[in-house]
This record gives C-alpha cells, structure tokens and sequence, in this order.
C-alpha cells in the first residue's frame, strides 16, 4: 500500500512539473510554426488544440521550442540550457544550429554576460553569413550597450 501511495504522488508531481514545462496557448503562438508539430505532451491542455501535423526541423527541436518558450517566460538560465542540449545533442549540419546561438546569444544577454552574448552572436553569422536577423541583433546589442562596432 505505502508503495502504491509513493508512485501515486511520484506521477501527480511529475504531470505537474510537466504542465509547466508545456507551452501554453499564448506561448505555442509566439512561437515558431514548426514547434506546433512536436508530440502532444508538449502542449498544455488549452493548446493541445493548436498541435499540427507538420514536419519539424532536425533533431532535438522540442529542445530549441522550449528554449524559446523560456526566453519567453524569462527564464533565461533555462532558455541558455536548452539551446546547449540542442548544441551538443546536435550534428553540426543541423538546420536550427545558427538559429541556435542566435537566441542563446539573447538569453546570454539577458543575463549580463556580454562576451558570452557576443561570442554566440558570432557564432551564428559565422554559420549562417547571409543571416540578417543576427546581423541585426548584434547592433541592437552593442547598442544596448552604448557602443558602435
């Protein structure tokens, strides 16, 4: 009975911390399209009705979706760990990898580590040389920063 009782609370505690870790309506909607295609479990229950069948992009993805979800939330130590798993997890010709250190960069930056911001930044237009979007951040940055490189 006592047993019974441990793995009972055990798998309420773990479907509540997972409810967390899901995306909720808001959440999935701010996210990029491709993120409506992970599993089911992803979403919370008001967004399970926003999940499609859709073909998402090289491996580790759900990692990549809930790093952006923590950046959303400003979770940002949560948001860097994810793109790190992605990072690590991931071959180098993963089509998410630029994309990867590009918000890594972001959260980075959130947190006041602004070497580590600029060191990801480069990163990302290294892989990815016509990459706009990074090129753009990156001046954002260094002007948040008050200087012009």
């Amino acid at each position: 009975m006592n047993k019974l009782l441990i793995n009972l609370s055990l798998l309420l505690i773990s479907t509540a911390s997972f409810a967390e870790y899901a995306f909720s309506v808001s959440e999935a909607l701010q996210l990029p399209p491709f993120c409506r295609g992970l599993s089911i479990q992803n979403f919370q229950a008001d967004a399970k009705k926003l999940k499609k069948n859709i073909r998402v992009p090289g491996q580790h993805t759900q990692h990549f979706c809930h790093g952006m979800k923590s950046i959303l939330r400003r979770n940002y130590d949560t948001a860097v760990s994810e793109f790190e798993y992605v990072e690590t997890h991931s071959t180098k010709k993963h089509a998410l990898i630029p994309a990867t250190h590009l918000y890594k960069a972001e959260a980075l930056g959130k947190l006041g580590k602004i070497s580590a911001a600029l060191n990801e930044y480069n990163k990302a237009i290294k892989l990815k040389k016509k990459y706009p979007q990074a090129y753009s951040r990156l001046a954002n940055f260094y002007l948040s920063l008050n200087q012009k490189r």
